[in-house]
């Protein structure tokens, strides 16, 4: 897993790109940094980058870790993409905005710098 942080930007935004496996330990990874990312308070954007991962390990997601950080995250998070994400990943991203306090979207693979301006707020 990569990331790309910028803390100093308001509004903080945290971009990850995972392996071509996405695994327990890059969830773990990934929780920490928006965990002490949430604590810097201001506002949050997240974009995770899937178009390398192959696959997805069975219960990458399910840590009590990855959970409490996705429940921490709501208020903190403004936004929050995916690239690249399979069918249904995307619309559960998709539907996140409908049911939370966030915009939401899901970027096919080759709309990444559609995503990242979408995300960063940078002009295109």
């Amino acid at each position: 897993m990569t990331t790309d942080a910028h803390p100093a930007a308001e509004p903080t935004c945290l971009i990850f790109a995972f392996d071509r496996t996405l695994d327990h330990a890059q969830v773990v990874a990934m929780a920490e940094l928006v965990d002490h990312a949430i604590e810097r308070d201001g506002e949050l954007r997240l974009l995770l980058d899937l178009r390398r991962t192959e696959h997805i390990a069975l219960g990458a997601f399910l840590s009590p870790k990855g959970m409490l950080t996705s429940i921490k995250s709501i208020g903190p998070v403004s936004r929050y993409a995916v690239v690249g994400a399979p069918a249904l990943a995307a619309a559960a991203v998709e539907s996140f905005g409908t049911i939370l306090p966030l915009e939401s979207r899901a970027f096919d693979a080759e709309e990444y710098a559609e995503a990242h301006r979408w995300v960063t707020g940078a002009p295109a």
